[in-house]
């Protein structure tokens, strides 16, 4: 198949330009609009490229040269040889539809043309099989083989060629979804597909010793252990408390879409010296002993002492 010839295209471009420049009822006193001839001079550049392109077998470049040339001056001649590109790259879909408008834009066409172009989307329909795609939530954007066909609602089924594929399904806030599809020629599939909810939040699970210890998050009372609680991720506070047992405190950091245990052991306060009952026992026996002993046995009192001279050798002055 070959493409429309460089000198051909230009000569089309010239003519579509023209016509489109051409006011429908021109007053006598309004000049008629200049024909934009750098525009259509960037169109044929465009185009020369494109048919360099498309025949060293680089195809992608030569679609979009085809296309950038199309955009500036649009021409049913660029649109046969954007379809024979398509064609090129297997994108039959694409290329039955773009051949399709071409035969209808074409007021110019030979029979030989219009034959040949009608053999070619016969023979591309025949390789296409119909795919209907469901996709939830709505609005989620839908590709094949990475060339983005949509958003969730898809308006119609689409038509892919026979082979492989790989549809892709993402939103944001939702998991990307891949499946790898394996189509025969004008065999129906259909698809339905939920995305999963990328997770926001986590799970925190709380026991403690002693039992009914009171659990304390971010500083809201949750109630007495065991407690379960769905946090959002990130950082957050987490308090154990009991009477007569130490605090528990600690930074707990949660991640989406975990599930965290936290075990729980309060320790007692550490006893102060004269708190310690085992210590005043015997002071206290030995104090209530010696209160017995001196209002039940009468104690003395203790007798002066007695020196070795007599009294009166040295009296005192």
């Amino acid at each position: 198949m070959k493409l429309l010839r460089a000198s051909a295209i230009a000569l089309a471009l010239s003519n579509a330009a023209v016509v489109a420049a051409a006011p429908p009822a021109p007053a006598p006193a309004t000049p008629p609009t200049p024909v934009a001839a750098p525009a259509l001079n960037e169109a044929k550049v465009h185009f020369q490229q494109a048919v360099a392109l498309f025949n060293d077998g680089n195809f992608n470049a030569a679609l979009a040269e085809f296309q950038r040339a199309y955009d500036l001056r649009p021409s049913p001649g660029v649109l046969y040889n954007i379809g024979l590109t398509q064609k090129a790259l297997f994108r039959y879909d694409e290329a039955v539809d773009t051949l399709e408008r071409y035969l209808a834009e074409e007021t110019k066409l030979s029979p030989e043309r219009r034959a040949e172009c009608l053999q070619l989307t016969t023979e591309m329909n025949a390789l296409l099989a119909p795919i209907t795609v469901a996709v939830e939530p709505a609005g989620a954007s839908v590709s094949v083989d990475g060339r983005t066909v949509g958003k969730a609602p898809l308006p119609k089924a689409l038509r892919l060629a026979a082979g492989s594929h790989t549809l892709e399904t993402s939103a944001e806030g939702w998991k990307t979804q891949k499946r790898d599809l394996m189509i025969s020629a004008g065999v129906p599939l259909s698809l339905n597909i939920r995305l999963e909810l990328i997770p926001k939040t986590g799970i925190v699970q709380v026991t403690a010793t002693p039992p009914d210890s009171t659990v304390r998050i971010d500083g809201k009372f949750l109630g007495p252990a065991p407690v379960k609680a769905e946090l959002v991720a990130g950082g957050h506070q987490l308090e154990v408390l009991a009477q007569k047992y130490t605090t528990y405190q600690v930074e707990l950091i949660i991640a989406a879409g975990q599930t965290r245990n936290v075990d729980v052991v309060l320790q007692k306060p550490p006893r102060r010296l004269y708190d310690k009952w085992y210590l005043w026992t015997p002071i206290a026996v030995a104090v209530a002993a010696g209160v017995g002993l001196g209002l039940g046995f009468g104690l003395k009192a203790p007798e002066p002492l007695r020196g070795t001279l007599s009294p009166g050798v040295q009296p005192i002055n």
